[in-house]
């Protein structure tokens, strides 16, 4: 959630403390020795006797009531006719406060009349009934103080000033925020004085403006932004001190004294004028511009000091006038008066934004502004939002006497952010049934250092606000509803930062778990379970059994996609758990078919494909040639011993005669195999079904295996291994599952040791294998079971070999012939051909000339009928295949198999064996 610096919602009570007004050491402010302190009351935790209270939402209020907690005044003016000194106004936050409030009560010295609203940004709304009135009136009164209230009249240029104070003395109009004014926001006129404006805004707004026979005021720590006229204008009025300001985009001056008013200090303030130099529409009522940004008159010079202010004109237009004359810049201005040693020009870009950290910039050009402040200059001991004075580390103190105070209205926080995360005390989310108890825990981002003073959490439920001086808390959420717990952190320096929680409290009526599902039918045997669940604490998981032996675990707010092995109905089952510890459980039947499934499993001219995908899922797919149609890639059921897919390092297939694809894996040199039933339903087996997966064992032990191998004669399957660069061979009848023990085929053939790769095939009852070896020759070992023997014979020194073979596939024809394919250098393919029957073996042909496609990274071969089927991987994962019929005596051109073959897999290819039946 976003976090706000210093602007966050204030709520509840708060103390503001005492206003400490340090007086500059010069004889022009002896005479204001009495404001070396204007004490304000402490808003006390625990509610005095002597408030009265004023609430005009309160069915009990009444103007002519007691004014209690109980029975308030409904009108701020009837508390004002009733107020004692001593006394405080408690206005609660209200509609709006229509009306012009004329205080005429005075307080005394130590028992001011105070008037307490809201704190700075939340005020209390006072408006005047029509344009000619002010919102608050203060005549001829004395210690009285006024904070806490949003003020606004009309924004006539012609209409009366926010507030009013005349003929009065120790006045304090604190943290005010006016929005909208006549010519002035604040008007201080008669024979009045020490009257104090400090720590409030004004936007878009008059200015202050003191009138003759005032003397001695104060005006600091406060921010004009836009004013409509000059920020400050003090005619006649001696004595006046303008410190801690931040004045931004004025229509006129910054602060203008006019007429006799000696005795004026200048000091801390921030004034930057527009820095774009435009001239807006809401200056339309200022007098011809440029102006300076600070200008005494002549008589109002005699004492006046203006010093360790930043003062930014606008271009081309002068800072300052003193005087009869006026000056560009402070160099000027000092070598001529002595005046601004300390002032620096400095555009600070400020924007039009109140209350915001915008006001004080933290770039390195701002550098002057903090800890640069002259300490003796009088104020309040606070910046414009109750931020104590603090040394910046990163900037150089530059004040004198040691001063670590900012110049303007805001001072450099070391809080900079906060972030909040809520959790439930029994569970781990903050989501449970009522009463439901969470613990909130924040993060302050302080830059200095700076101990945190205190944690005030608001849980958002309208219980009030809780203090903290450790960074937990804990609640109990008594109703139901969603709730986002917030918090503000205050360090020693006052600073603080406003953050969200970053997950929203869910409070829910108590009920149990209930779980529900969703299945959608997405084609190629692929189904979409949605799982659902309702319960008053967040649902942690869903296990979802597809009701083929394949399970998974899905978090919640997830579904999950699988894809089934074959056709059928299924029972899908979802179990949610939630953070209370409960499961439910919904189960929902789908069936799925795939026409195309059932296609390629009808008699004809069928090849099964197997093959691994880069995602490291065994994959089956089959073909029908006779039906022209290509199964989807399915997933192998890893039913039965268990292995992990990535590990597979080869793989082979057969057929047998009874109508079964035998596939067998390597893995950690171990073989494992599986059989799929490819014909009709019998023997409680269904067409299509996969077998569990068994280790090949019986064999006896064979360390290093890389390659494998395997053909079948009948119903009896030749498994082919290399190991340690040697050629090992074991069979098995399908029905039995006893596995010969391995024979050594290099050892009885003579074939030399070094083998790379190895591919068998059948004709007839021979057993024959085509081998590669580290020399560059291809040889033939040939198993003639009718005879009992083994011989082989050497391609590569009767008809040569193509450059560069990689790999070996074979196939077998009907009449007697074995087909051998190898490749070669560049990706090509070629095929030489053994015919047994005819006692001749042919020359070497390119197959990729045929079917004009080469570029495979690896092949592997098949046969239906007096066709061979070769299939390529590619560097791009799809899988081609070109067909070689023999009848017609033609090689078709190459196609896709995973796309225009349309066998759907969806995942790059990196391994493949092909089996035809």
């Amino acid at each position: 959630m976003p976090v706000h610096r210093r602007s966050g919602p204030l709520t509840g009570e708060r103390h503001w403390g005492s206003f400490t007004v340090r007086l500059r050491q010069s004889a022009a402010l002896t005479a204001a020795a009495a404001t070396a302190v204007l004490a304000l009351p402490a808003v006390a935790t625990a509610e005095p006797a002597d408030t009265i209270y004023v609430d005009n939402t309160s069915t009990a209020c009444a103007d002519n009531g007691s004014g209690t907690a109980a029975q308030p005044f409904c009108s701020i003016t009837a508390a004002a006719n009733a107020v004692l000194p001593g006394q405080t106004v408690r206005v609660a936050p209200g509609t709006s406060y229509r009306e012009t409030v004329t205080i005429t009560r005075s307080g005394t010295p130590d028992k001011p009349i105070t008037f307490l609203g809201l704190p700075l940004g939340n005020g209390n709304v006072v408006r005047p009934v029509g344009t000619a009135k002010s919102a608050f009136v203060l005549a001829n009164v004395h210690d009285v103080v006024l904070t806490g209230f949003r003020v606004s009249t009309s924004s006539s240029f012609s209409g009366a000033p926010a507030v009013t104070v005349t003929d009065s003395s120790r006045v304090t109009l604190d943290r005010l925020t006016y929005t909208s004014s006549g010519p002035a926001a604040v008007r201080i006129a008669g024979a009045g004085d020490h009257v104090t404006v400090s720590r409030s805004t004004f936007s878009f707004t008059g200015g202050v403006s003191i009138g003759a026979g005032v003397h001695d005021s104060l005006i600091t720590t406060n921010d004009f932004n836009r004013t409509t006229t000059a920020a400050i204008t003090a005619t006649d009025a001696p004595g006046l001190a303008v410190t801690y300001n931040t004045v931004v985009l004025p229509c006129a001056e910054g602060v203008k004294v006019d007429g006799a008013s000696p005795g004026a200090l200048v000091e801390n303030n921030v004034i930057s004028a527009e820095h774009r130099g435009d001239s807006s529409t809401s200056c339309v009522n200022s007098p011809g511009r440029p102006v300076p940004m600070i200008s005494l008159s002549a008589a109002s010079t005699t004492g006046s000091k203006a010093d360790y202010n930043i003062a930014h004109p606008i271009p081309q237009g002068p800072t300052y006038a003193w005087a009869d004359a006026v000056y560009p810049t402070a160099d000027a201005f000092t070598r001529a008066t002595g005046q601004a040693a300390h002032d620096v020009d400095l555009d600070l870009a400020l924007g039009n934004g109140v209350s915001t950290p915008d006001r004080l910039p933290s770039t390195t050009a701002a550098n002057p502004v903090v800890d640069s402040a002259d300490p003796s200059a009088p104020g309040v001991g606070t910046d414009l939002l109750g931020v104590k004075p603090a040394d910046d580390p990163t900037a150089p103190n530059t004040a004198p006497g040691g001063g670590v105070r900012d110049r303007g209205a805001y001072e450099r926080l070391s809080q900079s952010a906060v972030t909040l995360a809520a959790t439930g005390t029994q569970v781990p989310s903050p989501q449970g049934p009522v009463p439901f108890t969470v613990q909130v825990t924040a993060k302050a981002e302080n830059n200095w250092g700076l101990a945190q003073t205190d944690y005030t959490f608001d849980f958002g439920d309208g219980t009030d606000p809780v203090h903290s001086a450790t960074p937990t808390a804990t609640h109990v959420y008594t109703k139901a509803g969603i709730y986002w717990p917030t918090v503000i952190t205050t360090d020693a320096q006052g600073g603080t930062a406003y953050g969200t929680a970053a997950q929203r409290v869910e409070v829910r009526d108590p009920a149990d778990l209930t779980a529900d599902l969703s299945v959608q039918d997405q084609g190629r045997l692929t189904a979409l379970v949605t799982p659902a669940a309702t319960s008053p604490y967040a649902v942690t998981k869903y296990d979802i059994d597809f009701g083929d032996g394949t399970r998974v675990s899905s978090p919640a707010g997830k579904g999950a996609s699988h894809q089934y092995s074959a056709p059928g109905t299924y029972t899908v089952t979802v179990t949610a758990t939630d953070e209370g510890g409960r499961t439910a459980v919904a189960k929902k039947a789908v069936e799925l078919t795939d026409t195309a499934y059932v296609a390629s499993l009808q008699p004809g001219q069928r090849v099964q494909l197997l093959a691994r995908s880069g995602s490291n899922q065994l994959l089956n797919t089959g073909a029908n040639y006779t039906n022209k149609v290509w199964a989807p890639f399915l997933p192998v059921p890893q039913g039965g011993v268990s292995f992990a897919p990535k590990d597979v390092s080869a793989m082979a297939t057969a057929t047998t005669a009874d109508q079964y694809l035998r596939a067998f894996v390597l893995v950690g040199g171990k073989i494992y195999s599986a059989d799929r039933h490819l014909g009709p339903a019998s023997g409680g087996v269904a067409q299509g079904q996969w077998l569990p997966w068994k280790e090949v064992a019986g064999t006896g032990t064979l360390a290093g295996i890389t390659q494998i191998s395997a053909a079948s004669i009948g119903n009896s399957t030749h498994l082919v291994a290399v190991a340690g660069g040697r050629v090992y061979e074991a069979s098995s009848d399908r029905a039995t599952g006893v596995w010969s023990a391995w024979g050594d085929v290099t050892g009885v053939t003579g074939i030399p040791v070094g083998v790379t790769s190895v591919a068998a095939g059948t004709t007839g009852n021979s057993l024959h294998i085509a081998i590669l070896g580290s020399d560059g020759h291809l040889r033939v070992a040939d198993g003639d079971y009718n005879r009992g023997r083994w011989s082989y014979g050497d391609v590569t020194a009767a008809y040569g070999l193509p450059a560069g073979m990689t790999q070996v596939a074979a196939a077998s024809t009907p009449g007697s012939r074995f087909h051998v394919v190898v490749l070669g250098i560049n990706g090509h393919v070629y095929e030489t051909t053994g015919d047994y029957a005819a006692g001749y073996w042919t020359g070497w042909g390119d197959i990729s000339d045929a079917i004009g496609s080469g570029a495979f990274q690896q092949v592997a071969a098949a046969s239906t009928g007096n066709t061979i089927r070769i299939f390529g991987r590619a560097s791009s994962g799809a899988v081609l295949t070109a067909s070689g019929d023999y009848t017609a005596g033609q090689w078709s051109a190459t196609s896709t198999v995973t796309d225009a073959a349309a066998a759907g897999a969806t995942d790059r290819i990196d391994s493949i064996a092909a089996a035809g039946l």
